[in-house]
């Protein structure tokens, strides 16, 4: 065994009066029954809701067919809304993304990764709900990134201790899909997204738990030690996070409702749906204090055009 160090649960019964958690690994992943979401929350409840998400990083919901303002209304529990990334948009509420996978446009996020590594503050989280859902499969798969941090060795843990990683949009799926709409469309992403670094070990503020903060998708290398062995590390940290320890992997029913702590995770959409139908809106929503672009990412690189 990896983790020898006992495992403490959450105190549930004492830390919660309005909401009941019900986790599905150990304090990692819950599901929170019993709040209505299409009706007005109250403070308490509101409170709790952003005490679970900090508790178990990823917390579901029931199937509610919620509006695009009730939606919106919820990420805001949170935190301010966020600028989001370069997926397409609501007709009618510009704040929520909408992900649509059908038989003309594949699905294409079938990788580990956090939401928008790629810019200098990170959304904190995002809301979904999968509207459509395929006959069957169109999982979507979560990982602790704060267990994945706990169980490396204590020599590991100091290595880490002080590293960076370059992270960027263009190691990802979203260059080759910019580059299809021409070379405007590529030029103004390079031009208003360049490279960040980012803490290879991220403390999340809210948690204070330490989290792994590298991902597939959008982390280019690791700063600071010879190029092979950076390449040999981010290996190493990309497959140690994937143990069936640090996971849960979540069956969507149609309006089901997920919502996740980005500094403290990443997922997974599977693709083994197509051609069928499935359908993400979603909202993310920045850490308090952060002042997000006055447009979208969509609308600043894309003019609000479609990316597919």
């Amino acid at each position: 065994m990896a983790n020898k160090s006992p495992l403490k649960l959450i105190n549930i019964a004492k830390r919660y009066k309005h909401i009941s958690p019900v986790p599905r690994m150990p304090n990692f992943a819950a599901w929170i029954d019993g709040v209505d979401l299409t009706k007005p929350l109250s403070k308490p409840v509101q409170s709790e809701l952003r005490q679970a998400l900090f508790d178990f990083e990823v917390i579901f919901f029931r199937p509610q067919v919620i509006t695009p303002e009730q939606h919106i209304a919820l990420a805001n529990v949170f935190g301010p809304l966020s600028s989001g990334s370069y997926f397409d948009r609501h007709p009618s509420s510009p704040q929520l993304e909408v992900i649509t996978s059908d038989a003309e446009r594949p699905p294409s996020i079938d990788n580990w990764h956090t939401d928008i590594s790629w810019k200098p503050r990170p959304p904190l989280g995002t809301a979904i709900q999968i509207t459509v859902t395929p006959p069957a499969g169109g999982n979507t798969c979560w990982i602790s990134t704060s267990k994945a941090y706990d169980w490396l060795s204590p020599g590991m843990k100091k290595y880490l201790d002080g590293l960076t990683a370059v992270h960027t949009w263009e190691v990802s799926g979203f260059r080759e899909a910019l580059g299809k709409r021409g070379d405007d469309a590529l030029i103004a992403a390079i031009k208003a997204f360049k490279p960040v670094v980012h803490p290879v070990v991220r403390i999340n503020p809210d948690s204070k738990r330490k989290c792994i903060y590298v991902n597939s998708d959008f982390t280019r290398n690791i700063e600071g030690v010879d190029r092979h062995e950076a390449v040999g590390m981010l290996k190493f940290l990309l497959d140690w996070m994937k143990k069936p320890e640090f996971m849960v992997h979540h069956q969507w029913e149609a309006h089901g409702i997920a919502i996740w702590d980005n500094r403290s995770t990443q997922h997974y959409a599977l693709a083994d749906y197509w051609p069928h139908n499935r359908v993400n809106q979603r909202v993310t929503f920045d850490e308090k204090g952060v002042v997000a672009d006055k447009v979208s990412v969509n609308q600043k690189v894309l003019g609000g055009g479609k990316i597919n």
